[in-house]
């Protein structure tokens, strides 16, 4: 067992080199985000691979526009971090809003002014007359009791 842990550790403290891998060539990761979209998804799937073996290197052996180009897939506005609207969406949903409100307001309106219903306790007789039943039951004389508007 001690034997074993001994050319198990050996083995992972050689000083044998990896062969880095090749640098892609930039007519590959150059403009990746003009051209993203209209990949097909197996080259998408090549290309992330392939960057993720070149990104195991030395993060100064990489040339700029593989830099650019594992930055853009790893946080590039595509897949789940693509804008959730367009350019001309959000005026869209402003005016869409904005009549939705408008409709409301208009129905709103209408019922109020359509079916108008004087209640029966609006009138002055009525607060009149709350202000005598009040007065006789002697309800809270320091803040006051008249119902008269």
């Amino acid at each position: 067992m001690l034997r074993q842990t001994f050319a198990r550790s050996i083995r992972l403290n050689s000083t044998v080199a990896k062969a880095a891998p090749r640098p892609l060539s930039n007519a590959y990761v150059n403009k990746l985000e003009a051209r993203w979209e209209s990949l097909p998804q197996t080259d998408k799937n090549a290309l992330i691979n392939d960057l993720r073996e070149r990104m195991k290197v030395s993060w100064n052996e990489l040339t700029v526009a593989e830099k650019k180009a594992a930055y853009y897939i790893s946080y590039g506005g595509w897949g789940p971090r693509a804008p959730m609207y367009g350019p001309n969406d959000k005026s869209k949903i402003f005016w869409g809003t904005m009549a939705g409100m408008g409709a409301g307001l208009a129905v709103f309106l209408f019922l109020k002014f359509t079916f108008v219903k004087k209640t029966l306790t609006n009138n002055r007789e009525w607060q009149e007359k709350s202000d005598e039943y009040l007065k006789s039951q002697n309800a809270n004389p320091f803040t006051g009791y008249s119902q008269v508007q």
